[in-house]
């Protein structure tokens, strides 16, 4: 069963560019530990990284710089695996850690802390774009609108950090493009929508109305719609 793992240990590090992530990459530099570098949580669900991970590294001051939803969303993430707190001096290369939580030692240098936790977790991938079922309302314009302009109201019955499906009795044509608002998320900014299918009204057992893709989302509402799916956007491997 054992020699089934893979023999590499994959590590995610959010950490912006610069001199920390140097000392950190040289920290943990190892032939068994792959890091996954981004400046930010949302890079990775932005790169589509799907390998398995066995645990997470955090630089403070780029989780400082992180809007509310990405904090959100990472503590859930660190929730579910081993996960440490990392300051650098970069003037003595000193490198200080501190825990998340409780489950997990946090006075321990960051490549014995891969060491002694990460490869003996069960690597899991994180889903990037897990659609979820949820019901919100929703009003979709032609033209970006303007304040207290009304649109076309609609309720959502899926939603993912991709892309929606709105409850329709007149369906636009597969690759309109309008601006669509979610009053319920914290950022309720217009978002690009894109039309990809379309489902008539009449079809057994299927409400009307059309599939949309979201052309671009900003880094909160991004976050907000993956945190969505909670435990559901984590995937153990079979």
């Amino acid at each position: 069963m054992g020699e089934d793992r893979n023999p590499m240990t994959n590590v995610l590090l959010i950490c912006r560019e610069g001199e920390s992530r140097r000392l950190y990459q040289a920290e943990l530099d190892s032939p068994d530990v792959s890091l996954i570098c981004v400046q930010a949580l949302m890079e990775f669900f932005d790169r589509h990284v799907y390998c398995p991970l066995s645990g997470i590294l955090v630089d403070m001051p780029t989780y400082m710089r992180c809007c509310e939803e990405e904090k959100h969303l990472l503590t859930v993430l660190v929730g579910l695996f081993p996960a440490l707190r990392l300051k650098c001096n970069e003037t003595t290369g000193e490198i200080r850690t501190l825990p998340f939580g409780t489950t997990y030692s946090g006075k321990i240098l960051p490549s014995d802390f891969v060491r002694k936790y990460c490869r003996a977790f069960v690597e899991r991938k994180i889903r990037t774009c897990d659609r979820t079922h949820l019901n919100y309302p929703a009003m979709l314009n032609l033209l970006r609108p303007a304040e207290n302009v009304p649109g076309t109201k609609s309720v959502t019955t899926s939603i993912s950090c991709e892309g929606c499906f709105l409850v329709s009795f007149e369906p636009w044509n597969i690759g309109e493009r309008g601006w669509l608002t979610i009053p319920d998320l914290a950022d309720d900014s217009p978002i690009p929508v894109e039309v990809r299918s379309v489902r008539s009204w009449g079809e057994p057992g299927f409400l009307p109305g059309m599939g949309v893709r979201f052309i671009e989302l900003n880094g909160s509402q991004k976050a907000a719609l993956i945190r969505l799916g909670g435990r559901s956007f984590i995937t153990d491997d079979e």
